[in-house]
């Protein structure tokens, strides 16, 4: 009798295949457990949602910070006016917006980060009845050039102010002068200078950009 031992099939040896440490031809590695893989999708998502959640913050913050820099800028420069607009044409100073500007750049309470830049435009505070000026507010988040204007209304028994400000151009709304509301959030927008803002012939009780020196370019 042949006493000889005969191996299984494929040389392995006794036992079965892929337990004596070889693995049958073809085979794979152990497959992840099905909860496995849908913890490492939920995990992955979470990142994801987060990072896109910080961008999102990120930008909003951004755009708060610039709508208030915007808006204090306006009020600031329509407050000076006013305080001009009492005085005689020749005791005003169109200098003192410069320095307005500068004043506004360098206050940490505006500037943010830093990087707030806001530069005097065109403009004069020499008409008897009406200031006007073109500033810029620049920022990494936009740059935005409005024109800020104060009117003397007279009526029969009084006289009063009326004051506003348009876009002339941003970055927000494309190249080239603004022709559509500039959306700063917050429910908050300016509206764009419109040509009759440069007509003489909208009376002396509007703002006349013209005489004041501003083109209507969107450098103004």
């Amino acid at each position: 009798m042949n006493s000889q031992v005969v191996g299984s099939p494929g040389g392995t040896g006794f036992g079965s295949p892929g337990f004596d440490g070889g693995s049958p031809p073809g085979a794979t590695g152990p497959r992840p457990s099905w909860w496995l893989l849908t913890a490492l999708a939920v995990i992955l998502a979470a990142i994801a949602g987060g990072t896109v959640e910080h961008v999102v913050d990120q930008r909003n913050a951004a755009r708060g910070l610039y709508r208030m820099q915007v808006l204090t800028t306006e009020w600031r420069f329509l407050d000076e006016e006013a305080r001009q607009l009492g005085l005689p044409v020749a005791q005003r100073s169109a200098p003192a917006f410069g320095d307005l500007a500068t004043q506004i750049s360098g206050d940490g309470g505006v500037n943010g980060y830093g990087t707030l830049q806001v530069s005097l435009g065109a403009g004069s505070a020499a008409q008897p009845t009406q200031i006007d000026f073109a500033v810029t507010v620049s920022s990494p988040y936009a740059s935005t050039t409005v024109v800020v204007w104060s009117v003397l209304v007279s009526s029969h028994s009084s006289v009063s102010t009326d004051e506003g400000a348009c876009a002339l151009s941003s970055t927000l709304l494309g190249s080239g002068r603004a022709s559509t509301d500039l959306e700063l959030g917050g429910s908050y927008f300016v509206p764009p200078c419109t040509s009759n803002m440069w007509s003489a012939s909208t009376g002396v009780m509007n703002p006349h950009f013209g005489a004041a020196g501003i083109r209507q370019s969107s450098t103004g």
